[in-house]
Formats: C-alpha cells, structure tokens, sequence
C-alpha cells in the first residue's frame, strides 16, 4: 500500500496551489477528480464501502419514483369515469419524468446527508489507502455528520431559490446560472466530506473552499457533467468523494486544516 499510495502523492506533488493562473488549478482539479475514479476501481475495499451508498440511492430513488407513478396511477383508476386508460398512462409517464428529473437535482444533497457517515467512512478508507496512514479522528459522532451536510445544503437551497427567481426574470441566464451553481454545489458537497470527517465547522470548511475555488469548480465541473449520464452517475458520488479527498490531503499538506 505504501508503495501505491506514493506513487499517488507523486503524481501531485508538482501541484502549486499558489499558481496565480486559475486555469492552472480549474485542469488540476478535473485531475484530481479523475483520480478519484481510478483509485475507487482500483482498490477493492474502496469499492465494498461504496457498494451501501450505491445500493441505498438506487433503494431511495426506485421507491420515490415507482411510488410515485403508482399514486397517480390509482388516482386516474379512482376517477375513471373521468379519465381513460390512455390518458392514466400518459399522466404516469409524465410523473416518471418528473420525479427522474426532480431525483436528479436532489440526489447529491440528499446523499450528502442521508449518507454522511458512509461517505465519511469511505473517505476516511481513501485517506488510509492515499497516505498510508489513518485521518485524525473528529471525536463528533454520526449525528454530526448528518447536521453538517444538512447545514450545506440548506445554504445550497437557499442561493437555489434565489437564483431561480433571478431566471425567472432573466430567463436567458437560467442555463448559465444552472451549470454555474451545478458546479458549484458539487464541488462543495464533495469536498464537504472529507473536511467534515475532520471536524470542520462551516464556516471553516466555506473558507477553505474559497481560497482554492478555482480547483474546486474544476472539480465539481467534470463531476456534475457526468451526474447527467445514467448508471455512470450511480459510481460518481463515491468516485467523487475519493478524489476529494485526494484533494483535501493536498490542501492539508500546503496549509494545514
């Protein structure tokens, strides 16, 4: 393990987080993420902790959306007099979409915080495989861990309502705004995880983000693009978590958090 583990830092090492190019950090922070990716399919034990969060998203969003079609299902047979089998059927398809599509805005935050000791766990495992040694403990709890990715995303929820009263008066901006906070969400409840599981408060946590947003939205960038391609997307979220905390473990070793 310490023979595979230096040949990652290795691969870092030239990374200067004082570049003042931002492009410089944007392109090491798709790398980051895209180490993120071999180092989960490369390392078994890495991908027996991702194998609960994975289960568990498929668990929780099949059930959303077949309970969902189903309750409008029963509701067109309660009024069939009204509706026939071909409109039911229309209505359901509709639903399907919808939730599909409602599903994909909330999956990570809802993941972020229904997951949170899993994804600690895993990002703590990452940590032990990526330095050789074992992430100081935050002493916090589980419970922590759920109040502080529920503490992200309210603050995620509350600039998404904002922006989408921006849109809806400046509809040309609504893409733009979309990919731009996608990005940023992203990036942010990735690199959350491994900065909780060392006892972080937000704020702290909202800082270090800033100083490096450049690699952060590089980052996040190539991971909500790849949130948009079914089954891949299912392995983003553990994949994404590995790589951040590659990246926090640079961070770390520059400046100390």
């Amino acid at each position: 393990m310490a023979a595979f583990s230096a040949g990652y830092s290795a691969r870092f090492a030239t990374y200067n987080s004082r570049a003042a190019n931002p492009l410089y950090h944007f392109i090491y922070g798709v790398r980051f993420y895209l180490a993120g990716w071999s180092l989960l399919f490369r390392n078994p034990s890495l991908i027996a902790f991702s194998i609960i969060p994975i289960v568990l998203t498929i668990i929780l969003l099949g059930a959303l959306t077949a309970g969902s079609v189903l309750a409008v299902g029963q509701l067109f047979a309660d009024s069939s007099p009204l509706f026939g089998n071909r409109l039911r059927l229309l209505a359901q398809a509709a639903v399907l979409l919808l939730v599909l599509f409602v599903g994909f805005l909330l999956y990570l935050p809802l993941a972020r915080v229904l997951l949170a000791p899993f994804s600690e766990a895993l990002s703590r495992r990452a940590h032990a495989i990526i330095h050789d040694s074992a992430m100081p403990p935050s002493n916090l709890g589980a419970l922590r861990a759920l109040w502080e990715g529920a503490k992200l995303v309210a603050l995620q929820l509350i600039v998404g309502v904002l922006a989408l009263i921006v849109s809806l008066f400046v509809p040309v901006v609504g893409p733009v705004i979309g990919l731009v906070l996608g990005s940023i969400f992203c990036s942010m409840d990735y690199v959350d995880v491994p900065l909780s599981a060392r006892g972080l408060p937000l704020r702290r946590k909202l800082s270090i983000w800033w100083q490096h947003k450049s690699l952060a939205l590089g980052f996040g960038s190539v991971g909500y693009l790849l949130l948009l391609v079914p089954i891949i997307n299912l392995f983003s979220l553990p994949a994404g978590i590995v790589g951040a905390t590659l990246l926090a473990g640079r961070i770390e070793r520059d400046q100390g958090i």
